[in-house]
């Protein structure tokens, strides 16, 4: 079965290119901090699709924003920098998909729905958490792409695996490559040159031999939680997967308990992300 190392895996897909014009050029824009309202804008309309979908997620009750944005100019003012590359990043990302089949229509359909749910979950936390949870939970499975991408042969022995077998993912994956997803999505990030911070979210998602109180920085350690939980509760609502899963106890997750959210935030957490994954979910295709 083909599979190829971690660091030839990386080599190939931690091209910049990989990434649409529009993504490319803003990260390169967003870290001039002389860049401007109009140079970003300017950047974002070289490509009316990613240009709609942002002033459509813009819109949505994700941001809940009383004013109509009718302007991408409009839409950066008021959103900000950060959020508007993490706007763009995320349309983005659907991009990545070689091919788009029942596998990667579930991948893509848990990454929408867990990008949902950290934005819930991180609703009440500092604007620093709030910044990269979104993206966090947009991008965390960002290696399962590549894996699945590069190796489609090996990647499906891995959902085979986690379906047949009721495998962690990460399990299946250290099985048939020798290394995981989080492994992948945050070197091949890294070369991209994102946030730190969102580098360590992607790494450290699944909590694997790690706690969350062993990590120093406060954001990372809190942006970390709201992903990790994010991804459990699409699983318990079966976002992206075969049927729900109703065997995962939300409130033992150490996540959850450092967020210090309590069964009665979990349940009515769960029953949020269900309506508005249901509601907001058609503003990513």
């Amino acid at each position: 079965m083909n599979t190829l190392t971690k660091d030839d895996l990386v080599k190939k897909v931690g091209d910049l290119k990989v990434l649409p014009f529009v993504a490319r050029k803003l990260l390169e824009a967003i870290s001039d901090e002389n860049a401007s309202i109009d140079e970003l804008s300017n950047i974002i309309e070289k490509d009316q699709t990613i240009a709609a979908r942002v002033l459509k997620i813009s819109n949505s009750a994700l941001y809940g924003l009383r004013q109509e944005i009718a302007s991408l100019n409009q839409a950066i003012m008021i959103l900000g920098f950060k959020t508007i590359r993490s706007l763009v990043l995320s349309v983005s990302t659907k991009s990545l998909y070689k091919k788009f089949g029942i596998t990667e229509k579930m991948m893509w359909e848990h990454s929408v729905g867990a990008a949902i749910a950290t934005k819930l979950i991180s609703s009440n936390l500092e604007s620093g958490v709030k910044d990269i949870a979104f993206i966090g939970g947009l991008m965390h499975d960002l290696g399962k792409v590549f894996m699945n991408n590069e190796t489609p042969e090996a990647f499906g022995e891995v959902m085979m695996k986690m379906y047949n077998d009721g495998v962690e993912s990460i399990t299946a994956e250290q099985e048939i490559y020798g290394y995981t997803h989080p492994e992948i999505g945050s070197r091949v990030i890294t070369k991209w040159g994102l946030s730190p911070v969102l580098v360590k979210v992607i790494e450290l998602h699944h909590l694997h031999n790690i706690s969350l109180k062993s990590i120093e920085d406060p954001v990372i350690a809190k942006g970390v939680a709201c992903v990790n939980l994010a991804n459990h509760a699409c699983k318990v609502l079966g976002i992206g997967y075969r049927e729900p899963d109703g065997t995962i106890d939300l409130g033992k997750l150490q996540s959850a308990q450092f967020l210090a959210l309590t069964k009665d935030k979990l349940d009515a957490m769960i029953t949020q992300v269900r309506e508005d994954y249901n509601r907001e979910k058609s503003i990513f295709d």
